[in-house]
């Protein structure tokens, strides 16, 4: 699927299958991306993401697994957000399966960058990918040269960074960790798959840039306070993301104040 495609269920790899929730808005674009993982032959399957408390759409993560010969074993939250992460306790009613995560309120079990999973024979690698939020992971399938990024990295567009929780330098260090690992896939939170990670991380770098740029010259040009740059930056900025873009110009401003000069950023301008 190329970044400008729509977003549809079914098979990605041999080990992974993508379900569209049935949530999509304006920043959810087609959906949440929901993954079934599968080990072919292992018996166990992994759910990233469940999404919203949807019986339908939880009823098909179950159906994709048993498809593929397989038992949800685990529940994996790539943050606590709730179109990711609020049919999570439905599932694992269903299931029996535990759900996992960075932040321990939303989940049975506490995940960390380094951990390994094994499900059936399925490896998966947690990496703690913080800046959208303070929680935020990601898993890598080394098997497919895939990671599942969540809302680190989006199938299209830039993803917001909600200060306090969320951090411009957390996000760039993220960035920079996930196009390290030279994956062959990027299996993104919302939007179609990303086929070209290095480009698109690159081009995730230079926009973090870009964007702090603008929010200084918009403080020089005089845009006084949040709501004025939020005004300068996104001039046709849908209503329903306002918040967001709010909080997303709050980070940047709170990196800015600890550095002003943009110095730290001169690598990836």
């Amino acid at each position: 699927m190329s970044a400008g495609s729509a977003v549809t269920s079914g098979p990605v790899t041999e080990r992974v299958e993508l379900v569209l929730a049935p949530n999509p808005g304006p920043m959810t674009f087609d959906g949440t991306n929901s993954w079934v993982l599968v080990e072919p032959g292992g018996g166990e399957a992994v759910v990233v993401d469940p999404g919203p408390d949807d019986p339908g759409h939880l009823g098909r993560l179950v159906a994709v697994a048993a498809r593929r010969g397989a038992v949800i074993s685990r529940i994996l939250l790539t943050h606590r957000h709730g179109d990711h992460a609020e049919g999570a306790r439905a599932l694992a009613d269903r299931t029996g399966a535990p759900v996992l995560a960075s932040d321990g309120r939303c989940a049975d079990g506490v995940l960390r960058g380094g951990d390994v999973l094994d499900a059936g024979g399925l490896r998966v690698e947690v990496l703690a990918t913080p800046g959208h939020s303070r929680d935020s992971l990601s898993f890598a399938l080394p098997a497919d040269s895939a990671v599942l990024t969540g809302d680190t990295v989006l199938g299209r567009g830039a993803p917001a960074i909600l200060h306090p929780d969320g951090r411009v330098a957390d996000m760039i260090a993220s960035l920079r960790a996930l196009r390290s690992r030279h994956a062959g896939l990027v299996l993104p939170g919302h939007g179609p798959v990303v086929s070209e990670p290095g480009r698109v991380l690159d081009a995730a770098l230079r926009a973090r840039a870009r964007r702090l740029e603008s929010v200084v010259h918009a403080r020089r040009g005089g845009s006084a306070d949040v709501a004025e740059i939020v005004d300068a930056l996104y001039p046709a900025l849908h209503p329903h993301v306002r918040r967001a873009a709010e909080a997303t110009v709050r980070a940047h401003l709170a990196y800015l104040d600890t550095d002003p000069d943009l110095t730290a950023l001169e690598a990836i301008r």
